[in-house]
């Protein structure tokens, strides 16, 4: 292989080892030590907007804003409800069986996430 190639496969290498890593640092272990994802709030956005979990596992709700949040989900079967989350507070949500469901802020309506079970 030519340095020139060996240059290249590290340009693609490095941004998908960064892209894994970030993508790594957005997943925790519940009580059980199941993984388990994170969605923040910051910014008015959820982040990053879209999470995939297995049917049972959980995801963290993150308040990086300094203001509240109402986190919610209508649904069906899979409906929540996390009331005012303050500034730096979490809230785990569990999501027990497979579909792909809509997340939203009642205080800030173009707020929109989707965690997929499946």
């Amino acid at each position: 292989m030519s340095s020139g190639s060996r240059r290249a496969m590290r340009g693609i290498a490095l941004p998908a080892l960064l892209a894994a890593g970030l993508g790594a640092a957005l997943l925790a272990l519940d009580a059980q030590g199941q993984q388990q994802a994170i969605i923040k709030q910051s910014g008015m956005t959820f982040e990053p907007p879209t999470v995939s979990v297995r049917p049972g596992q959980s995801v963290t709700f993150v308040n990086d804003d300094p203001f509240g949040h109402n986190v919610y989900s209508l649904t069906p079967g899979g409906e929540f409800d996390i009331g005012l989350q303050a500034p730096g507070e979490s809230s785990i949500v569990p999501f027990a069986r497979a579909g792909t469901f809509d997340v939203r802020c009642r205080i800030h309506p173009k707020m929109r996430a989707q965690v997929v079970v499946r």
